[in-house]
């Protein structure tokens, strides 16, 4: 039987909660799933129950941590029309499978879209931060609308429509180690692709969860020193002719990275460290972009293949 819908969960130094999400995967009612799990930790990472739990799934390794290439593979194996992008910390409950792919079927427009992603703080919380990016509502229900961008961390695609954005950019993560979310949902604005979000599809985040790409849990230099690197790169490849950054270009970096209330706050000492990044990460974004410019000078870039 093909399944209908291909889960793809990239994972990296976490077992408690991968292995309490295949558990949730395997419980989803109403829908026949193919399970992809991208295991980017070293060889035999994991063990025990989990070992055997993953013998029953898609299980690929990879030797490099890279989230957007572990995406991208996931995407080449999966066999379904559909695709569900799931981080490995969430928590579904039984109907979400079913639910999210009744969406398509129900609203015809609708390629790609993202669930409720909520944590402790709720659910009303995290739908205020999305409505913050609203475009416009969906023809027939005013409960949906475009946005301009989201967070990866659970995200549905019709197959032939995931292949159009291009997959995600492995170069910017393994420059940065971060922010391949907002890179590919920038393209997909670009590219003119749709992404919309469907409130009455809800599933929990557990944001306390070590592991991942650790901007949540690492320390606060490290995660700055990831953030700012991933802004010097997009601001290089996002323009008509990639590359060389504009004086607009600049300020936008430096309002992203120093201009903001809590590092003007910070002190003197704090302000000057975050400036040496910023401008470090600006010259090494260079050369980064010079050694991969054939990649980003591409009529129509895709990473799907690499």
């Amino acid at each position: 039987m093909t399944p209908l819908l291909s889960v793809i969960i990239p994972t990296f130094k976490r077992t408690y909660s991968l292995e309490k999400l295949l558990d949730y995967l395997n419980a989803q009612e109403n829908i026949f799933l193919e399970i992809i799990v991208v295991d980017q930790n070293e060889p035999e990472f994991f063990k025990g129950s989990l070992a055997l739990k993953l013998a029953k799934v898609i299980h690929i390794t990879q030797n490099t941590p890279n989230v957007s290439l572990a995406r991208n593979t996931g995407f080449k194996m999966a066999k379904a029309s559909y695709l569900l992008f799931l981080d490995d910390d969430l928590v579904p409950h039984p109907s979400f499978c079913f639910e999210g792919i009744s969406v398509f079927f129900k609203f015809p427009l609708i390629k790609s879209f993202i669930p409720l992603v909520y944590s402790d703080t709720g659910e009303k919380s995290a739908y205020n931060g999305i409505k913050d990016k609203m475009i416009k509502y969906y023809p027939e229900n005013s409960e949906i609308f475009s946005i301009t961008d989201a967070m990866s961390a659970s995200v549905f695609f019709e197959r032939s429509f995931f292949e159009l954005t291009g997959g995600f950019d492995v170069h910017l993560f393994d420059f940065a180690k971060t922010s391949e979310d907002h890179e590919f949902f920038l393209r997909m604005k670009q590219r003119k692709l749709t992404l919309w979000f469907v409130p009455f599809v809800e599933i929990f985040h557990d944001e306390k969860i070590a592991g991942g790409c650790d901007l949540r849990t690492a320390g606060y230099w490290n995660t700055r020193k990831k953030c700012i690197r991933a802004i010097a790169l997009r601001q290089r490849i996002h323009k008509q002719h990639p590359g060389k950054l504009s004086v607009t270009d600049f300020i936008q970096i430096t309002r992203s990275s120093v201009l903001n209330r809590k590092v003007i706050f910070s002190g003197i000492s704090n302000i000057l460290k975050e400036l040496n990044i910023m401008f470090d990460s600006i010259k090494e974004s260079k050369y980064f972009f010079l050694k991969h410019k054939d990649k980003y000078f591409a009529p129509r870039v895709s990473f799907i293949d690499e």
